[in-house]
């Protein structure tokens, strides 16, 4: 049985482990984080009475098109994982609130990293193994091996940005890799002692800070008085460093769009220096590697993170 390590346990990494496994490949996944996921991030509240209650603060949503990924969302239904959400987003551009309808949004009841969660225990009972809290250092090819720090492997998988990858990698790819270009983003929570207004969720266009406004009571269908907003690119570049700094004032914003005047009991911010691919191409790797993930779509979103993942043999052996 050949064997392949798979880097990264985000959606494409899961997905690819999992078409590898099931083509009878021995599969090993290593992930620096201690928990899984890649960019379906995760906070916990603090303060009763949300003390516990998770909130997404990265990947907002997930939509589906694809009969394979939609195979993927009746099994995550029928295991009572996500829920149907909304179809229609408010907007707000030059102090005007409008709606847009599009395809449904589904989110987790859990949380979207939940679902990688979920998926790892499902590989793991098929007999694949995996290392969290493993940060990869190197790979390279070594005697017709890949090699992946200490152990060596048949094949490798890199389920991450390009820019990740490149830190591990040894030859001029890695300089590829290095270049692609990523937006950042800074993401948000707050907890009001109030009722907020009854979106869904809300576009902000052409803002200097805010991006993205979501009602979580709502996405998570508890009604809870929670809020996740999502920053500019441009915004979050400029403040990565100290970015904890930057919570009350990207609260403040968020306050004023939805005109909320009720008192704020808790707030947080996490960071993302990589958080969205921008024009991305997959770059050839050298023999017996494959790179997955959403930045090789022209729509970057979990779909496609998951359905690339699927197609990994392509890369591999060029297999469909």
């Amino acid at each position: 049985m050949q064997s392949v390590a798979v880097i990264g346990s985000g959606i494409s990494g899961i997905a690819a482990a999992h078409t590898l496994n099931d083509n009878n490949y021995a599969v090993t996944i290593f992930d620096q984080g201690k928990n899984p996921g890649g960019r379906l991030g995760l906070r916990t509240l603090r303060n009763h009475p949300y003390a516990n209650r998770v909130i997404d603060v990265g990947a907002a949503y997930f939509t589906v098109s694809h009969p394979i990924f939609e195979k993927k969302l009746d099994e995550w239904t029928k295991n009572n994982l996500v829920h149907e959400w909304t179809d229609t987003f408010h907007i707000f551009k030059d102090f005007e609130i409008t709606t847009t309808t599009g395809p449904m949004r589904y989110a987790a009841k859990k949380g979207l990293r939940s679902l990688a969660f979920y998926e790892l225990d499902v590989l793991k009972q098929k007999g694949v193994k995996v290392i969290q809290e493993k940060k990869v250092e190197k790979v390279k090819i070594e005697n017709n091996k890949i090699k992946v720090d200490d152990q060596f492997f048949d094949y490798v998988v890199f389920a991450m940005p390009g820019p990740q990858a490149a830190r591990i990698l040894e030859d001029e790819v890695s300089k590829e890799l290095a270049n692609q270009n990523w937006d950042s983003a800074l993401s948000a929570w707050l907890v009001i002692d109030g009722e907020i207004p009854k979106y869904d969720a809300m576009f902000v266009n052409e803002h200097e800070v805010i991006s993205l406004i979501v009602n979580d009571g709502k996405r998570r269908k508890d009604n809870a008085p929670i809020i996740n907003a999502i920053t500019t690119s441009s915004y979050a570049k400029q403040r990565l460093e100290n970015y904890q700094d930057y919570v009350d004032e990207v609260v403040d914003h968020v306050l004023e769009l939805w005109n909320i005047r009720s008192e704020v009991v808790e707030k947080g911010i996490a960071r993302w220096s990589i958080a969205q691919p921008k024009n991305c191409t997959r770059v050839s790797l050298p023999k017996n590697m494959a790179l997955v993930g959403d930045a090789y779509d022209l729509n970057p979103r979990i779909e496609s993170a998951w359905l690339d993942g699927v197609a990994v043999l392509k890369q591999l052996i060029g297999v469909d």
